[in-house]
């Protein structure tokens, strides 16, 4: 039983490597079409976490908070001064 299987595989070896081949590029394009097709369901949730990124409330500092920090920047941004 062994030797026939090796005899067939033996005899149709390219065939076989073509046959896996086709079929790993079918399931690839069904894949994409999928994807493609699926996208546009999740537009709502994409949109919502746009609205949630884009909502960043900034910090309000009392004066005398203000007056004891001076010279660090609270907004964490680089700031280039010539001393």
């Amino acid at each position: 039983m062994a030797s026939i299987a090796q005899t067939y595989f033996d005899i149709y070896f390219t065939e076989i490597i073509v046959g896996v081949l086709v079929i790993s590029i079918a399931i690839l394009i069904v894949s994409i079409f999928y994807v493609l097709y699926n996208s546009s369901e999740d537009k709502g949730i994409k949109k919502s976490i746009l609205k949630n990124t884009k909502t960043i409330k900034r910090i309000k500092y009392t004066d005398q908070f203000i007056k004891g920090v001076d010279g660090i920047d609270l907004d964490l941004k680089v700031n280039k001064k010539s001393s």
